[in-house]
């Protein structure tokens, strides 16, 4: 059997909009929490080789400052990876192949973190622009942008009624509960928040037992950057291909919701129907916390398909400015 790398846990921290509860936490400050939680977690804690960490703002070295912050052994090397929004799914590709590419038995940590009310880079208008032109060439109206929005906020606010969350909510400052005050607009707001996954190589897992994802393929793909959202298009089609799965096998999808017009026109040149897209809400209800998104959307399908034993298959999707996208398949194991 293949020696894919696996997910034996994932947490994140609450998700709080720009100037809200978690406005006065630094990066590090969201992170360290996460860092405790899974290197306590960790069965042979010795043997955790390296932790990743995914950011699109931020001072150099945050990973290690939550590192010390965490109380973990100064030993424990931390790497940071830049791609934009995608930041924190691209640190947990890096991480799933640093840690089967030598046949030895290890434990890997890796997710992302953004402090947005810190930032000090302002967002690019253009993005929306963009993203509203894609829209237009797909024919998807106003309209049907602002009731995908609307259905994400339900979703979410029903899946914290029934307290879908609270297994996988590692608490930050005293916050322990998610920011669910909404703007009425399609566009997700920036977060403050952080996601983070403990893995394991493949045959330690199975020795183990313990239950979790396997990451069974990831791609990442370019495209024109007047195009933003459309990169988790070819980057799924690549998947697919990898994996010869279609997509009605998949039991949990989720995307970064930056935009429901990014969403729906994904849907329609996959030919996907939304409805199944962040079946628990996105981020559209929970805010977008840039450099966390991709790991949060990972932690989103381990609470679905291994706490909740929701189905098999899932697949992740994350778009990037610059004109990138980057999706992951995984399989409950």
């Amino acid at each position: 059997m293949i020696n894919n790398a696996v997910i034996i846990d994932a947490v994140r921290t609450p998700l709080a909009h720009n100037g809200g509860p978690l406005a006065q936490f630094t990066a590090a400050d969201l992170l360290a929490p996460l860092l405790e939680r899974l290197y306590r977690a960790c069965p042979q804690p010795e043997l955790l080789r390296d932790v990743v960490i995914g950011h699109a703002f931020g001072r150099v070295g945050l990973g290690r400052d939550a590192l010390r912050q965490a109380g973990v052994p100064v030993e424990v090397s931390a790497l940071s990876v830049e791609r934009g929004r995608a930041s924190g799914l691209s640190a947990i590709d890096y991480a799933a192949d640093k840690l089967v590419s030598v046949n030895t038995p290890g434990y890997m940590i890796a997710g992302g973190v953004e402090a947005g009310s810190q930032a000090q880079e302002p967002v690019n208008p253009a993005m929306a622009d963009a993203a509203h032109a894609l829209a237009d060439e797909f024919r998807i109206t106003r309209e049907q942008r602002r009731a995908y929005a609307e259905r994400s906020r339900t979703r979410a606010a029903t899946s914290a009624d029934k307290d879908l969350f609270g297994h996988e909510i590692v608490p930050v400052g005293g916050v322990s509960t998610d920011d669910l005050s909404w703007e009425d607009a399609d566009p997700s707001v920036i977060d403050d928040g952080a996601a983070a996954v403990l893995m394991i190589d493949g045959a330690s897992q199975r020795r183990l037992r313990r239950p979790g994802l396997r990451v069974t393929a990831s791609a990442t793909f370019g495209c024109d950057p007047a195009r933003v959202g459309w990169g988790i298009v070819p980057a799924i089609e690549k998947v697919l291909y990898a994996t010869r799965l279609k997509l009605d096998q998949f039991d949990a999808i989720e995307f970064d919701e930056a935009f429901a017009s990014n969403v729906l026109v994904a849907c329609s040149a996959l030919h996907l129907d939304p409805e199944r897209i962040c079946r628990q809400g996105g981020a559209i209800a929970f805010g977008h916390p840039w450099g966390a998104s991709g790991a949060v959307v990972i932690t989103r399908l381990f609470a679905q398909l291994v706490r909740q034993s929701q189905g098999r298959f899932g697949l992740a999707a994350v778009s990037a400015g610059s004109g990138q996208g980057i999706a992951m398949v995984v399989e409950r194991c």
